[in-house]
């Protein structure tokens, strides 16, 4: 199909280029059909379970030499961030509240957060705890995007589970939310340096914790300053 054709018949195909001239209208039949093909059939079913047992070996296939292997990051990331969002306020409404104005005024734009995280994480592993590795940092950024999508997955699917036995979001819950979600980024960031001789388990336990801790005195902790002074009434 070229760009530069005119488009010349009646019919419901171009003769020259081939190009649809009578597309089908968008209803929810089309949408669906859209869905499938995009996501179902390149690969989605693929990378949910793929990330999640091998999640360092199949981004790092990614970056380096397979770009077919994966459900590209930012999609991937929104689609589970809207999964997260509707799941929670479906079954676990009020979970995502938090008493800092300004983090619910960031929440409210759904990939900024994320984006803000993977990027805050991907310049402490990059410049501090995996200096020169291959990857570079936005190959890293991009690692962070897609363990964040699933460690997201693993958390809304473990508190899900945990609403079944534990009416109340007790600390001991909160915990297990926590573990879930960092021993799963532990984990991934292992395995993805683990080709270059730098996968110790140490090491990857105190760069993904020092992420944690930028992320809350780069964010967090100028939210409630913030929010202490009172700037935003």
């Amino acid at each position: 199909m070229s760009d530069d054709c005119v488009h010349r018949g009646d019919g419901r195909f171009c003769p020259d280029c081939g190009k649809d001239l009578r597309p089908e209208p968008i209803n929810r039949h089309t949408v669906v059909n859209e869905l499938v093909e995009i996501w179902w059939e390149k690969g989605v079913l693929h990378t949910l379970i793929g990330l999640f047992r091998r999640p360092g070996v199949l981004i790092r296939r990614y970056i380096e030499s397979d770009r077919d292997i994966l459900v590209k990051a930012v999609p991937y990331i929104a689609v589970a961030l809207t999964l997260n969002i509707a799941l929670r306020a479906r079954f676990l409404p009020g979970s995502t509240k938090t008493d800092l104005s300004v983090i619910e005024m960031l929440q409210n734009e759904p990939l900024i957060m994320p984006l803000l995280s993977a990027l805050i994480s991907a310049l402490v592993l990059h410049f501090i705890f995996y200096r020169g590795a291959s990857a570079g940092l936005f190959g890293t950024m991009v690692m962070r995007l897609y363990v964040l999508a699933q460690a997201t997955l693993l958390v809304v699917a473990a508190d899900l589970t945990m609403q079944l036995f534990l009416a109340d979001r007790s600390i001991g819950r909160n915990l297990v939310r926590l573990t879930f979600g960092l021993g799963f980024t532990i984990f991934a960031v292992r395995q993805f340096y683990a080709g270059e001789g730098r996968g110790g388990w140490i090491r990857a336990i105190a760069a993904v914790i020092c992420g944690e801790l930028a992320l809350i005195l780069l964010v967090y902790m100028p939210a409630a300053m913030i929010e202490q002074a009172g700037l935003l009434d």
